[in-house]
């Protein structure tokens, strides 16, 4: 299984990274959108920060939901961020989670 990480965020992918290679799982970080719709043509999931500062996750969401439409994709941000997760949910979100929920969950999201 390929997952695809959107994040700029070093905390964030070191995690992504650390519970990836734990579980045997290949993982492509993207820190922009064009290196994200390099490596999006074959992951099973796909992890956006929407807080992204290197391009607008919500586009991203949107444009890879238009071309992997079977693709899980997980947003994660800030837990105050109501109005952003009700837009990623719109732009094709499977789930969107806050982070604390996201690290806690993370193995499982990455496994399944």
């Amino acid at each position: 299984m390929i997952v695809l990480a959107v994040v700029d965020d070093l905390l964030f992918q070191a995690k992504i990274e650390g519970v990836a290679a734990s579980l045997g799982v290949e993982v492509r970080i993207a820190k922009t959108f064009a290196q994200a719709r390099e490596a999006w043509s074959d992951p099973a999931v796909v992890v956006v920060d929407l807080n992204l500062t290197n391009a607008d996750p919500l586009e991203l969401i949107r444009t890879l939901r238009v071309q992997r439409p079977a693709v899980s994709i997980i947003g994660y941000g800030s837990h105050v961020q109501a109005e952003m997760f009700a837009q990623a949910r719109a732009a094709g979100c499977t789930s969107v989670l806050p982070r604390s929920v996201f690290v806690q969950r993370l193995p499982h999201l990455l496994a399944a």
